[in-house]
């Protein structure tokens, strides 16, 4: 693992932790969704002040969401960054080696290689975790529409409004 975060250079490192970042905002926004569902599950009264808490809550998930998609984003281009930078050393080598030392121009081109794969695959599982915790704040504005019997808790997403079906 170690030779793994040597090998990719300090692109590989920045993409580990933003997407450690990533997975902190994503869980954390996993168990606010699944309370509020459970909120709502579970609440009888369809009082004012339980309108705006679930209305405060979903402005945070969304917020969460559109910090999680900026991330899931990031990474990838991380990884185009890597791509970019391992190719320039591999340049380098060709500018003054040649390409007679094929053993030199492999570790740029690894370089290039490992930074792009990180970045995918660790964007992939953080986008699929986007998803499922959209669907379900979608679903939970919805659910929280038909309790207090109103569209006014509209999120600044329109589509948060929408009916899930």
């Amino acid at each position: 693992m170690i030779r793994y975060f040597q090998e990719g250079g300090v692109i590989t490192i920045l993409i580990a932790l933003v997407s450690l970042a990533a997975w902190l905002v994503a869980l954390t926004a996993w168990f606010r969704v699944r309370s509020v569902v459970k909120f709502l599950a579970g609440s009888l009264s369809a009082d004012y002040q339980t309108k705006l808490f679930i209305d405060a809550r979903l402005l945070v998930l969304d917020r969460m969401l559109r910090i999680l998609a900026a991330m899931v984003a990031a990474l990838p281009l991380l990884g185009l960054l890597g791509t970019v930078l391992g190719m320039l050393s591999t340049f380098e080598v060709i500018e003054g080696y040649g390409t007679g030392q094929p053993s030199l121009l492999a570790g740029g081109i690894r370089r290039a290689l490992l930074t792009t794969q990180s970045g995918l695959w660790t964007a992939m599982p953080i986008l699929l975790m986007h998803e499922i915790i959209s669907s379900q704040t979608r679903k939970a504005a919805y659910e929280a529409n038909i309790q207090f019997g109103s569209n006014d808790n509209q999120l600044p997403n329109a589509e948060l409004a929408v009916d899930p079906t």
